[in-house]
């Protein structure tokens, strides 16, 4: 079932916006300066993402245990529940259920990601390493783990890359966005453009201050759009914004997906415990990668058995 896969694919379809879903508003006490909605920048716009994403120090993750995810797919509807954890740039983790069984493992390191989705057949752990994925290895679905700590604003832009800045008006001639855009390449190396849309307007959650996500291919045609419907303070003003509720589509697909983020905590997380947190080997499923479709894992279980998911 398409509806049921689309969420497991949580991780690629946000990979498809690959921008910051939130930028901090303006309090004396965040450090911030303001935004100078006359004449912005590409470095001050940049300097806020990147403000966000240094309230979560090296050394912490964000993590939240209620995640709900519902998508509409050919006429067809499904929801899950989830629980993540994340830590810049590429350390995630992402375990969901449909009435208590389990039914998605995502999860990504500094050297690969993994996947484990119970509708893909063969139900296997599939693995992919970031080396291979650059050479062009295929996988069922587009597919970049570290995306999503960017997405949630916990990773920071790159300065230098090309990018340029639209006023847009609305209807009456009166500014109401700034679009962010940036060339770039989508993961078969096809060049694309990753929209971010600021309100013009200082906003502070539960208004979100940036409004929208596209991504456009190479002719202009959007292929992924996520609108912020609202945004979210972590553990208090000195803490991280991350969205609270996301709409996204996929007009080609006919697709659709909401996604709301509840209650989420900064934790500690050095690398003694990022290194047993972030990886695979509690997942007893057969395993399979991508690069050479092989399976070489653990998989002394087989699919549909018991399952160990991450601890915080």
């Amino acid at each position: 079932m398409r509806s049921i896969i689309a969420v497991a694919s949580l991780v690629a379809l946000v990979l498809a916006v690959g921008c910051n879903h939130i930028m901090p508003h303006q309090r004396e006490n965040s450090g911030g300066t303001a935004l100078n909605a006359a004449a912005p920048t590409v470095d001050q716009l940049i300097e806020y993402l990147n403000k966000n994403a240094a309230a979560v120090k090296p050394d912490q993750a964000v993590t939240c245990r209620n995640v709900m995810i519902d998508v509409v797919a050919e006429g067809g509807q499904g929801g899950i529940d989830c629980k993540m954890i994340c830590q810049a740039p590429r350390n995630f983790r992402m375990s969901g259920v449909v009435v208590s069984q389990p039914m998605v493992e995502l999860g990504s390191n500094d050297k690969e990601f993994w996947f484990w989705v119970k509708q893909i057949n063969p139900t296997c752990l599939y693995h992919c390493s970031y080396d291979d994925l650059a050479r062009g290895i295929k996988v069922p679905f587009p597919f970049q783990p570290d995306m999503v700590v960017k997405a949630l604003g916990l990773a920071p832009y790159e300065r230098g890359k090309q990018y340029s800045i639209k006023i847009v008006d609305d209807n009456r001639g009166r500014h109401k966005a700034i679009e962010l855009t940036e060339q770039a390449f989508s993961p078969d190396h096809k060049p694309i453009q990753k929209v971010t849309v600021f309100s013009y307007h200082q906003a502070e959650p539960p208004q979100p201050q940036v409004i929208a996500h596209i991504v456009k291919d190479e002719r202009g045609r959007v292929v992924c759009e996520a609108n912020v419907r609202s945004a979210q303070r972590v553990d208090g003003i000195n803490g991280p914004i991350i969205p609270r509720m996301v709409d996204f589509s996929w007009p080609e697909q006919k697709m659709k997906m909401k996604m709301r983020i509840e209650n989420p905590s900064i934790i500690a997380m050095p690398p003694q415990k990022a290194a047993a947190v972030f990886n695979r080997q509690d997942l007893q499923y057969q395993s399979v990668d991508l690069a050479t479709q092989v399976m070489d894992g653990p998989g002394v279980q087989q699919a549909g058995g018991a399952q160990r998911t991450y601890r915080n």
